[in-house]
């Protein structure tokens, strides 16, 4: 009876470690990601604090390797009052891109680091008082001029935590990045009314905070790995080994019917 018993938890040990490698091994083609975005930034002397939303496409070359583009868009007033007595709203857009690091593992928690570059803006848009209206029901909204544009070179660094407990859908339940920025205003001759733009000299130093959800699309890995976990068998017939011998999980055949009392042991 204690060889049966040994042999048994040495066929569900075996059965168990193969299917979690197998589960371990797939990961999916690629990843997409929509959040609300919160992005302090430097805005000359003083800072601000812009909420907005993110955007990020993946896609993965490896398993614990991604290439992905991120696109960031945050919105903020401020106290600059252009010629038409409208206040501007500045309105800031980071397109990145660069390779990130996913530490895939058994558990539901997936940490992330990346490293990102690409480009920033700064638009300062100031309504016009003109109202348009499309389609059925109808669409309202304000006509905004552009005055003024900072754009620059961004590069940053980061990282984050998605939790998943569904094969298509996890929660990014945090990301963080610290963004360094180089922008300059494309015409230093605009002069509103009331206020004035920010100083900008040298690189501003900027901080996005982002939770939300991540879409997970296809299916990678080991194909010989998910059909082992496919094939595993849900009952088995056990073997007796020779006397003196080892127990192994070779001593587990599959078979399709396996009742207890064929289970002996001399």
């Amino acid at each position: 009876m204690h060889n049966i018993l040994r042999a048994v938890a040495v066929c569900l040990f075996g059965t168990v470690i193969t299917a979690a490698s197998a589960s371990a091994q797939t990961y999916p083609v690629a990843e997409g990601y929509v959040g609300f975005s919160l992005y302090n930034n430097e805005y000359g002397t003083t800072r601000h604090n812009s909420p907005g939303l993110q955007f990020n496409l993946g896609y993965n070359v490896a398993r614990y390797l991604q290439v992905v583009g991120d696109l960031g868009a945050q919105f903020h007033n401020t106290n600059i009052v252009w010629t038409n007595g409208k206040k501007a709203e500045a309105d800031s857009f980071q397109f990145l891109f660069g390779p990130e690091l996913k530490i895939r593992n058994r558990s539901r928690w997936t940490p992330f680091a990346h490293g990102l570059a690409g480009v920033a803006f700064r638009d300062y848009a100031v309504p016009t008082g003109n109202w348009f209206c499309s389609g059925f029901p109808p669409i309202c909204y304000e006509d905004s001029l552009s005055v003024a544009r900072e754009t620059g070179f961004a590069w940053g660094v980061g990282g984050g935590l998605d939790w998943t407990n569904n094969p298509v859908i996890s929660v990014r339940v945090f990301q963080f990045d610290w963004l360094h920025t180089k922008l300059s205003r494309d015409n230093l001759n605009f002069s509103p009314a009331q206020g004035q733009f920010p100083t900008l000299s040298g690189w501003q130093d900027n901080y996005r905070i982002s939770f939300g959800i991540t879409f997970r699309f296809g299916e990678k890995g080991d194909a010989r790995s998910r059909s082992t976990a496919a094939a595993a068998p849900d009952r088995f017939v056990l073997l007796r080994p020779e006397k003196g011998a080892k127990l192994t999980p070779e001593h587990c055949q599959q078979m399709e019917k396996a009742p207890l009392d064929e289970l002996k042991t001399e």
